[in-house]
């Protein structure tokens, strides 16, 4: 029993459950409304069934394409701990749990508009991933922009599940969030997994680019200049943000982007063209995550100060030390590089 529950970690990604509710809590941050203890709580337990069940959904997906990766074990229904009707019945029960989870408004004391508005992101943000899952892979762009989509309207649902209206920080997070957060995580997968995407018929850029595994990249290859060209929207979004700063962490904030926000970026994409192997590639992901999660989500000091950026990075970090705890044979997690050096 305690195997199949680990496998179910290991299924919906809880290492990561923190980071997709910390997109919701920011996109509630840069509105114009106040954000409350219940407001984290309403959040985290929202993305813990949201998380685990989309993730769910596209392992299933997956099993085909997974079966020729080089880390075959992250499916475990490829190794029958799960099997394919306890995944969609585990997806089923999730995507009703959110469903429910989005009528608590209802109840309380919000405007209607805001809950009308609630429901009309959280359909294209829950949607747009089942589709991702289903089918989404195997069209042009549909697998690279997915999660733009799913996210910038996550960022949207925070905004008007606290009752709020967006500010300019809104925009600004959103526009972080598709060129950091989801464009650039989807490249960095189509890199590592992409033979085995080509096998399955998936249609990601890297694919199409005719990426290889094992290769490494160079200066002019056409999917290393469109990996910069998203770090660097990226980093222009947080210079945006910083002309929007008004207070007294202003010129901190300057510094911070040059000083750590540049090199670090930069640093993510030059290992992208020294390394090849898959594994240095998950190295490389594990790395971008907290360089581009501290950078992304430092606007929030612009707007609210420095005390809810620090409590939010606690709450991923305790977050993901929770998360993959639970967890046993997922392929992002730190402790497999120490502990598995043939993984």
């Amino acid at each position: 029993m305690f195997q199949k529950l680990r496998a179910f970690a290991d299924l919906g990604r809880t290492q990561g459950i923190t980071t997709t509710a910390s997109v919701v809590i920011v996109g509630a941050l840069t509105s114009t409304a106040a954000v409350e203890w219940y407001h984290i709580l309403y959040f985290t337990v929202l993305s813990i069934f949201a998380h685990m069940a989309l993730n769910t959904h596209i392992a299933l997906g997956d099993v085909k394409l997974d079966s020729q990766s080089y880390v075959p074990s992250k499916n475990p229904i490829l190794n029958g701990i799960i099997t394919k009707n306890e995944a969609k019945n585990f997806f089923y029960a999730g995507t009703l749990s959110c469903i429910i989870l989005t009528f608590i408004p209802f109840f309380l004391y919000y405007d209607i508009y805001a809950i009308i508005f609630m429901f009309l992101c959280f359909i294209p943000s829950y949607g747009s991933l089942i589709w991702y899952g289903w089918k989404g892979k195997k069209y042009v762009l549909s697998y690279d922009f997915s999660f733009c989509i799913s996210y910038s309207f996550f960022v949207l649902f925070g905004v008007f599940a606290v009752n709020g209206l967006p500010t300019v920080y809104t925009w600004i997070f959103i526009g972080i969030v598709i060129f950091a957060a989801t464009a650039f995580a989807q490249w960095e997968n189509g890199l590592k997994d992409v033979d085995a995407d080509r096998s399955d018929g998936v249609r990601s850029l890297a694919v199409l680019t005719s990426v290889k595994n094992n290769e490494k990249l160079h200066l002019k290859h056409p999917y290393f200049i469109y990996g910069c060209i998203l770090k660097i929207g990226f980093l222009i979004f947080c210079f945006i943000a910083y002309l929007n700063f008004n207070n007294e962490y202003s010129l901190y904030y300057l510094l911070f982007i040059l000083f750590f926000g540049i090199p670090s970026q930069a640093f993510i994409l030059y290992r992208f063209l020294v390394k090849s192997k898959p594994t240095d590639h998950r190295k490389s992901i594990l790395l971008d995550v907290p360089f581009s999660g501290i950078l992304g989500y430092s606007i929030i000091i612009g707007y609210k100060g420095i005390i809810p950026f620090l409590l939010l990075i606690l709450y991923l970090i305790i977050g993901y030390i929770i998360g993959s705890t639970f967890q046993y044979n997922a392929e992002f997690k730190f402790s497999r590089f120490s502990k598995h050096k043939n993984l």
